[in-house]
């Protein structure tokens, strides 16, 4: 079969991440652009095509940092707005395919080496079931895995239950109520967003005077990013866990992206299973669920490239 040159992006809210395939095999030009700083989804296209000096590309792969759900695609954090059909008739006459941006990084997750994986309390090697894919950035994105199938979500926008066991937490849900009107969803905390607020509520301060990165980094030398931390990491745990029982996620809990890795990045293991296995009635499942924090951060491209080789 002759395999058509194909476009392949990774769309979050912030960054649109593209490379090209030859052979739906592997990857080049990889490239990343700044979303804000274009008017459409055809422009970004046609900026990152025109960067590389190549024209004869027709045919894309995309995930996008929205519901995929009609032809209109309208971003949930950042403004950008595109019809799929109109993108197809104008650049990729040959095929586009759109898709979730965590279900298009979840096709890659039945791909992945067990070297790969950084195993998160107890490695079960024999787990079977169903998967689940998790990565907070912009917003918190959340894809399931059935098998061969991959089914995309928007879990994130559900919202925190009242009873939380942590007093920080308390402290920033109802700070959050107060300025919003509304109680927060997990997207609104366990996102980049959500650190800024953390650390503004911990620390009293009207605006953080540290960027997301600086507050991760810090917390060995700052007590309030050491408590912005924990305070995220035992919502994280708390978030899995529910995530976890819902789909039955026996096959494992996969955390990608670089929000993951610094949240995660030296921690203790066993506390973090403590709060994610913390069910009166679940317990023995939870125990038996295994996470695992995934270490590429290509995953929209090798997922792009799988569904490039399918269609």
């Amino acid at each position: 079969m002759d395999f058509k040159p194909s476009l392949l992006a990774d769309l979050g809210a912030t960054n649109a991440r593209f490379a090209i395939t030859e052979d739906g095999l592997s990857y080049h030009n990889p490239k990343e652009l700044k979303i804000s700083e274009y008017n459409s989804m055809s422009d970004l296209c046609m900026g990152y095509l025109s960067s590389i000096k190549t024209t004869n590309i027709r045919r894309a792969f995309i995930g996008v940092a929205a519901p995929v759900i009609g032809d209109v695609i309208t971003f949930v954090n950042c403004d950008l707005e595109f019809s799929q059909s109109e993108l197809q008739s104008s650049l990729f006459p040959n095929g586009l395919k759109v898709v979730n941006d965590l279900a298009l990084q979840a096709h890659a997750v039945n791909l992945l080496e067990e070297v790969e994986l950084e195993t998160i309390g107890q490695n079960f090697s024999d787990a079977e079931g169903p998967k689940v894919l998790v990565m907070p950035g912009t917003g918190l994105g959340m894809a399931g895995i059935v098998n061969e199938e991959v089914v995309s979500t928007e879990a994130g926008h559900l919202n925190i239950p009242a009873k939380i066991k942590k007093e920080s937490l308390d402290q920033i849900i109802e700070a959050f109520r107060h300025q919003s009107g509304r109680m927060p969803t997990f997207e609104d905390f366990l996102s980049g967003k959500g650190l800024n607020f953390f650390y503004c509520v911990l620390s009293g301060q009207d605006k953080c005077s540290l960027t997301n990165e600086e507050i991760l980094l810090n917390y060995n030398t700052d007590a309030i990013c050491l408590e912005v931390k924990e305070s995220m990491n035992y919502l994280f745990a708390a978030y899995l866990r529910y995530i976890a029982l819902a789909w039955g996620a026996l096959g494992g809990v996969y955390l990608a992206g670089s929000i993951t890795n610094s949240l995660l990045f030296d921690i203790d293991n066993n506390k973090f299973r403590q709060v994610f296995e913390d069910s009166e009635t679940m317990n023995s499942l939870l125990k038996v669920t295994p996470i695992f924090r995934v270490k590429p951060q290509d995953l929209g491209f090798r997922g792009a490239l799988k569904l490039a080789r399918e269609l």
